[in-house]
């Protein structure tokens, strides 16, 4: 047709202009051309026009500062923001007006989690909404130092002298149910208690397109979180003490259920391309850091999409069975704009979910819309449901919470004045910085110290090497940030490893801890801090003992490994880095036990990784993001995580066979 031929032509000259501008790989349709906008709504809508591809432009400075930066536009936008002076490894936006006399009383809430979310975390900070945010990196969980920061922040709103007196009203914690948002969460929440700030957390996980039987990581947290967010949020504002603003947070988490789909694969600046969705293709149920979906289906419009979603929410089967609705019942709907479909594609999805529900007898009392929980710049959008009580008190209870007025500026009824303003008065984080143990590096380097040290940078410059390895297969089986994990804990550890005091093996391992913590975002780096702090108080205890060197070494391994094991619920056989390091540590106890020593028992240690790494190909995954990846492209890719462990353990053994010489 005329109209096909002409957005073919559009779509090779913006092409060729985008391949000679930048030879960068993504288009940012929306910001191209009209025809390129075009393509992304047919493919949405299922009608047989290709989505843009090619080369293309992001639009930010480098893809290292691109989360500090925008953190930085959002406050100086919005005058009722502010952060707490920590980057780059603590991003926390805070309300700038929390600290006063009329807000003494009240709970503080706090979200957070990966950026690309945006709005999500922090366009919900403001009056009537979150307290505070945590920023990751792009799909990375901040680190647990950085929570902790926040709940300092935020705990004590009444100023010092209430601080002095360690009468906090408490603060709410609420978390996506993702393995690493939880572990670090949950460690900032120890900490605070033990500070004796009275904190609880409220895990949100809303997504219907995983089956219960989906092993131990359970359901995703999606855009429904938004809702806790805000009806917790109200219920804060509105004066509540802890346990009943967490009851409200718990019971909308209780009644949401939500379910997204998408034409593409999120895009994260400075990574591969993913063509994993084809042309023709949608994916239904995939997760907002770009895992695979529930179900890869052809194009349809979007009427039949939104049924499709609505009845995997309701689904009654006994594997979901996560939300009834009947005729009679009602709901506050949202949909979600995922990232790059057009405001027109969330009008007309939005108005077919309403008709939907209203002819299956479902009333819809409140509907939000927009881009609330995107997905960097996933072409899709998602469907959330808020089953209101049926007791008329309490329907109307919930409904005041959503009505009432919040200064977030990214909640779409909320906002105010917004005056844009650069100068912020930052929140200091000296605090926490007195607190951090500080490291000095020996003058002079022992034989231990010279062998620790050949250790850690030989791991470093391993796994610097293997970022593009560990990324081509973590594209595939998880978000694509395995690489980018790695590669900076190593960068990190090479600049911090001037200060290590390297003469001792367990002080060194605790220093390296703190690296971890600061430098390496997501599951990963809490799980290889938990590692690391049970080898390094196993290393103090051995430090001038009789203890034979190899079965100290199979001791503190495999008690490292079952630390391991006991925080993040995973075990032999789920294909994670565990697939690695317990056949390492088991060869380790047997080389023991047999009398062999230590050079030769790790040699067999790190082989038996190298083959569990490569095994992990053949099983399917019952933990972490590769749990929803389907079988078959897991059997052609090994897990990303156990590899990583195998190159690290290669690394080490072979610096320190050169150093025994």
């Amino acid at each position: 047709s005329k109209r096909a031929n002409m957005l073919h032509s559009s779509r090779l000259l913006l092409r060729r202009a985008a391949s000679l501008l930048a030879q960068r790989p993504r288009v940012v349709r929306a910001a191209l051309a009209t025809g390129c906008a075009a393509g992304g709504a047919a493919a949405v809508f299922g009608l047989p026009v290709p989505r843009c591809a090619g080369g293309g432009v992001n639009f930010i400075n480098t893809p290292d500062t691109m989360v500090t930066e925008a953190i930085d536009g959002l406050i100086q936008a919005n005058p009722g923001l502010t952060r707490i002076d920590g980057y780059p490894e603590v991003k926390v936006v805070v309300r700038s007006d929390w600290v006063s006399p009329e807000n003494a009383h009240k709970v503080a809430l706090i979200s957070g989690g990966g950026a690309g979310h945006e709005p999500t975390h922090a366009g919900f900070v403001g009056k009537g909404m979150l307290t505070a945010a945590v920023s990751g990196d792009v799909f990375a969980s901040p680190s647990a130092f950085a929570v902790l920061a926040a709940i300092r922040a935020v705990a004590y709103p009444g100023g010092e002298a209430q601080r002095q007196a360690r009468r906090s009203p408490g603060v709410v914690l609420v978390v996506k149910n993702y393995t690493g948002d939880r572990i670090n969460f949950t460690i900032a929440a120890e900490k605070a208690r033990a500070e004796g700030i009275p904190v609880t957390m409220v895990v949100v996980a809303d997504d219907c397109a995983i089956e219960r039987s989906k092993g131990v990581t359970g359901r995703r947290g999606i855009a429904g979180t938004v809702f806790v967010h805000k009806i917790a949020g109200a219920a804060a504002e509105a004066g509540l003490g802890l346990e009943a603003v967490v009851a409200e947070a718990r019971g909308a988490a209780a009644s949401v259920g939500s379910v997204g789909v998408s034409a593409s694969v999120c895009h994260i600046p400075g990574r591969p391309v993913s063509t994993r969705i084809k042309e023709g293709q949608m994916e239904m149920g995939l997760g907002i850091h770009g895992e695979p979906g529930h179900a890869t289906i052809p194009s349809k419009p979007v009427g039949q999409l939104v049924e499709d979603m609505c009845r995997i929410i309701v689904d009654d089967t006994k594997d979901r069975k996560y939300m009834t609705l009947s005729r009679g019942d009602s709901v506050a709907l949202m949909v979600n704009n995922l990232g790059s479909a057009i405001p027109m594609e969330v009008s007309i999805a939005t108005k077919d979910v309403i008709d939907a529900l209203e002819a299956k007898g479902v009333s819809v009392c409140r509907v939000v819309t927009g881009p609330l929980m995107t997905s960097m710049d996933m072409a899709g959008f998602s469907v959330s449901l808020l089953k209101l009580p049926s007791a008329p008190f309490a329907q109307k209870s919930m409904l005041q919470r959503l009505d009432a007025c919040t200064g977030a500026p990214g909640w779409p009824r909320g906002g105010g004045a917004r005056v844009a303003s650069s100068a912020k008065e930052l929140i200091p984080i000296a605090n926490l910085k007195d607190q951090e143990k500080q490291y000095q590096r020996p003058v002079h380097l022992s034989e231990t110290g010279e062998k620790v040290e050949a250790v850690l940078l030989g791991c470093a410059a391993a796994l610097k090497r293997a970022e593009p390895a560990l990324t081509e297969w973590d594209l595939k089986v998880g978000d694509g940030d395995c690489g980018l994990t790695f590669r900076k804990g190593a960068e990190a550890t090479i600049t911090d490893i001037k200060r290590y005091p390297l003469n001792s093996v367990g002080d060194s391992l605790e220093a390296l801890t703190d690296t971890v913590a600061k430098s390496m975002g997501g599951t990963s780096g809490v799980l290889y801090r938990i590692f690391l702090l049970s080898l390094s108080t196993s290393a103090r205890a051995y430090e001038g003992s009789s203890e034979p060197p190899t079965a100290a070494a199979a001791e503190a391994f495999s008690l490292a490994v079952e630390k391991l094991k006991t925080s993040g619920g995973a075990a032999e056989g789920d294909r994670t880095m565990l697939d690695a390091l317990i056949p390492a540590a088991r060869t380790l106890e047997r080389a023991a036990s047999l009398g062999t020593p230590l050079l030769p028992a790790l040699e067999q240690a790190v082989i038996a990784a190298e083959l569990g790494a490569e095994s992990t190909k053949k099983m399917e995954a019952r933990a972490g993001r590769s749990n929803y990846v389907p079988a078959a492209v897991l059997l052609a890719n090994p897990d990303p995580g156990a590899k990583a462990a195998a190159i690290w353990m290669r690394a080490a053994y072979e610096a320190l066979r050169s150093k025994s010489g």
